[in-house]
């Protein structure tokens, strides 16, 4: 048994779409409730930030800095690790993401134009990068402090003075990239606003 029901197809799927030349207003009013709605424009995104030309050089002299820290970061490591007196690599993982925030500033600069969301998720990345090396700077002045090797207790062949004298220079890699990611991040802020 079917039921024949007294309705059109276009009161039950509504009438068809009216097509126009001009755009339809961005608020407009449903007519049974009397509320107006004001749609989103897909066209009103913020305006693009434009670098400026001295700012994307310094970010390039940064990137390149970023750069040969890491690399000199995991050659340091190496020379540790080979004479048994390193953290099991904090030198090469560290010196790994200095390369690749050197990578990623050269890949930002690029783009003279940045929207909001890209400058903050260069924040952000800034933050990580800026956490990892705090991380790094404490363990590896741990490990120089645990380490100290005293040429009063031991023979002098077991102390090398080159291991002491390598990890100083990571924890100076170290310093140097948490104080560039800091003032990166401050002249960002400022050249922002």
């Amino acid at each position: 048994m079917t039921i024949d029901w007294p309705m059109s197809k276009d009161e039950i799927y509504g009438p068809p779409p009216a097509y126009s030349l001009y755009p339809p207003p961005s608020i407009y009013t449903i007519p049974e409730t009397q509320i107006e709605h004001q749609e989103r424009s897909s066209f009103s995104s913020s305006p693009p930030i434009v670098l400026t030309l001295n700012f994307t050089r310094y970010l390039l002299a940064t990137a390149l800095l970023h750069f040969l820290i890491g690399l000199a970061t995991i050659i340091c490591d190496i020379q540790l690790i080979s004479m048994n007196e390193s953290l099991p690599f904090v030198g090469i993982c560290t010196g790994s993401i200095c390369i690749i925030f050197g990578i990623y500033l050269i890949i930002f600069m690029s783009h003279t134009k940045k929207s909001k969301w890209s400058l903050q998720r260069f924040k952000l990345f800034h933050i990580i990068i800026c956490l990892l090396v705090i991380i790094a700077l404490i363990l590896s002045s741990i490990n120089l402090g645990a380490n100290a090797c005293y040429e009063n207790y031991f023979q002098f062949d077991q102390c090398q003075p080159t291991a002491k004298k390598l990890k100083i220079v990571l924890i100076t890699f170290y310093a140097v990239t948490f104080a560039q990611i800091c003032f990166t991040s401050i002249l960002t802020f400022v050249h922002i606003r």
